[in-house]
C-alpha cells in the first residue's frame, strides 16, 4: 500500500470515529435534556379590575317647544343643544327665558324638556279635545306623532276625555308635553 493510500485510510478512519463521537455526544445530550423536568407553568394572569366599556350612544326624551318630541340616540358627549337640535329644534313657542342649560351634557335615560311660552286665552281659540279631527289635532305645534291618531282612537273606544290629564294618565304622555298641548287643547264635556 502507498503512502497515500495508507494516510487515507487512517484518515477516513479518523473522519468515521469523529463522526461517531460526534453522534454519541449528541444522543447523550438529547436524552439529557430529554430527562431534565420541564420549566414550571407560568402564572395564570391576575385578574385586574377593568372599567365597563363607555355606552356607545345614549338615550334622552326631548319634549316640549320642539319641532319634533321623542326618543333620541345621542353621542355620550352630546350637549342639551344637541339634543335639541335632533328633535328639529326649538319652535317659535318656547320661552326664551326658561331654556335649559344648552352647554350641559346629555344623560342616559334623561329628560330635555323646551318649556311653552305663555300664551293668552284671548288671543288663540283653543281646540276641543274631545271634537277635534285628527288633522287638527296633528297641527298643533308640539304634538307627538301618532299621538293625534291616539286620542281619537281613545275617544271612539272609551268616549270623551274628561280632563287633560288624561294623555298623561291614560295615554302615557310625559306632563311636560301635556302642559305645552294645555295652551291649543281644551276639554269640552258633551251635555248629559
Amino acid at each position: 500500500m502507498s503512502v497515500y493510500e495508507e494516510t487515507l485510510s487512517r484518515v477516513g478512519r479518523r473522519r468515521l470515529l469523529v463522526a461517531a463521537l460526534g453522534l454519541a455526544v449528541l444522543a447523550v445530550t438529547v436524552g439529557v435534556v430529554a430527562m431534565r423536568p420541564s420549566a414550571p407553568p407560568a402564572p395564570a394572569p391576575v385578574a385586574q379590575a377593568v372599567d365597563p366599556p363607555a355606552p356607545q350612544n345614549v338615550l334622552v326624551f326631548v319634549s316640549g317647544a320642539v319641532a319634533h318630541p321623542g326618543l333620541y340616540q345621542l353621542s355620550p358627549d352630546a350637549r342639551i343643544a344637541d339634543a335639541i337640535a335632533a328633535a328639529g329644534g326649538v319652535t317659535s313657542l318656547a320661552n326664551p327665558g326658561k331654556m335649559p342649560n344648552l352647554a350641559a351634557r346629555v344623560h342616559d335615560g334623561r329628560q330635555v324638556n323646551v318649556p311653552f311660552a305663555s300664551t293668552s286665552s284671548a288671543s288663540t281659540a283653543k281646540l276641543d279635545i274631545n271634537t277635534a279631527a285628527e288633522d287638527e289635532l296633528d297641527s298643533i305645534p308640539g304634538m307627538p306623532p301618532g299621538l293625534a291618531a291616539e286620542v281619537v282612537q281613545y275617544r271612539e273606544q272609551w268616549g270623551p276625555f274628561t280632563s287633560m290629564s288624561q294623555l298623561h294618565s291614560v295615554l302615557g304622555v310625559d306632563s311636560a308635553t301635556v302642559s305645552g298641548l294645555g295652551h291649543y287643547l281644551r276639554v269640552v264635556l258633551p251635555p248629559q
